[in-house]
């Protein structure tokens, strides 16, 4: 007899709910690792990557005296590195829409849980509704100036800044590379780096707006 009315108990009361439930939630913990891993992975190459260059344009500058050779090389090799920065910025902003939908995925999983044994709520510090930490920067919230500073200690916003001076730094060079006045090189360096940095932002900003953690 209680196994006929365990059969015929569905949803939450279903007693394979919570293993099932269970299932899911480390399937999101570990989705959420592998994206850490993937971020920091990518961001360290890129960091290895500018490094090498920095290193091999002193010594090559110091080499050939700073002859225009030097700055065609140079500015091959930024152009690579800028490349590779502006790949690891997109999917870095990639990797913080998809944490955040693990994140909306697991209050989910936690408001479930509730609704089986609602007398644990008090012991659950973490969010449990299912638009939970939207606000946050981290899952995936729209740009707005209030929240600028906070989206400034991210990954994806050092990447973003180390994208910004290389592509000032690239400008500089073309401009000295065809001749152009040092100042001329350092003014439209510094304007190539602020304008950077703004489309870094902007580009966040849209991909927040078009997509929401809850999709």
């Amino acid at each position: 007899m209680d196994a006929e009315t365990d059969r015929q108990k569905t949803g939450l009361d279903d007693p394979r709910a919570v293993d099932i439930l269970t299932t899911e939630h480390w399937s999101l913990l570990t989705s959420r690792t592998l994206g850490y891993q993937e971020i920091f992975g990518r961001t360290t190459i890129f960091v290895a990557i500018l490094s090498a260059t920095i290193v091999a344009v002193a010594l090559m500058a110091q080499a050939t005296q700073f002859s225009p050779v030097s700055l065609l090389i140079a500015a091959l090799l930024m152009t690579v590195d800028l490349f590779i920065g502006l790949m690891t910025f997109a999917r870095s902003v990639a990797i913080n829409f998809e944490d955040a939908r693990w994140v909306a995925g697991m209050n989910l999983l936690r408001h479930a849980y509730l609704k089986i044994v609602p007398e644990l709520e008090p012991f659950f510090i973490t969010g449990h509704e299912p638009r939970a930490d939207q606000q946050s920067l981290a899952h995936g919230a729209t740009q707005h100036p209030r929240n600028l500073a906070k989206s400034l200690t991210t990954t994806s916003s050092v990447v973003a800044a180390l994208n910004s001076v290389l592509a000032g730094a690239l400008a500089t060079d073309l401009a000295a590379l065809f001749g152009e006045g040092r100042t001329f090189g350092i003014v439209i360096g510094a304007a190539i780096s602020i304008v950077s940095g703004v489309l870094h932002v902007v580009y966040a900003a849209r991909y927040r707006k078009r997509h929401s953690p809850t999709q």
